[in-house]
């Protein structure tokens, strides 16, 4: 990896093995695979919100960060969606759905960190958000056989569309200037954001009953 590298395309590289990994788990793998019951989904969605809900506490405290600005947009927020599609899949008790040990102890980490270490966590959700987001509304639409957009408010993005906020962040990353010593450890922490999804998912996949299955391939 050159030191001439955006910082947007070092992420994606030293990240690829570990998103690949993760989407092949066996969880992920079959929520892809649009077999995933909505009781799955469910705790899939209450395990990512303390995540989000962490994130998105500290990001807008941060926003004049000038590291932080470089990457900070409201609009990317998923926490409002998300908490929804549970009411709408779950009702007002998904709050009660168990957290995994993992999601806390990721939580816990997130409301620690300062702004270097923030930007590669944002990384890490918020363009998988964009990236797949189209594709997966679809998918779990048809998989728990829902009305129209009714609980998959967490990928509908608004103006201007996930496309240009996506490329908006990119080059947002790639506008950061900090020492090197500062970029890798941002590379770091998004490797270890990858690895904390995966021991997640990992963990849901038992409690979803899925530990036994053998990981689907991708659609």
């Amino acid at each position: 990896m050159t030191l001439s590298m955006g910082l947007a395309t070092r992420l994606r590289s030293a990240t690829a093995s570990l998103h690949r990994e993760v989407e092949s788990s066996p969880l992920i793998a079959t929520l892809l695979r649009g077999k995933l019951d909505r009781a799955g989904y469910c705790l899939l969605l209450r395990n990512l919100q303390p995540i989000y809900a962490a994130l998105e506490a500290r990001l807008p405290t941060l926003a004049e960060d000038p590291v932080i600005a470089c990457i900070f947009d409201p609009m990317l927020a998923r926490l409002p969606a998300l908490e929804a599609d549970l009411v709408t899949l779950q009702g007002a008790s998904w709050s009660s759905l168990p957290l995994q040990e993992a999601a806390e102890v990721y939580q816990a980490h997130l409301l620690q960190l300062d702004a270097p270490g923030l930007v590669a966590h944002a990384y890490v959700r918020y363009l998988g958000d964009l990236a797949g987001g189209q594709m997966l509304a679809r998918v779990v639409g048809r998989a728990l056989v829902l009305d129209g957009d009714q609980g998959t408010a967490f990928y509908a993005f608004p103006s201007p569309g996930a496309a240009v906020l996506g490329q908006r962040f990119r080059e947002g990353l790639d506008r950061i200037v900090l020492p090197e010593t500062a970029l890798s450890r941002i590379v770091d922490e998004a490797c270890l954001g990858f690895r904390w999804h995966g021991d997640l998912f990992r963990a849901l996949g038992v409690d979803c009953d899925l530990a036994q299955r053998s990981p689907l391939p991708l659609a």
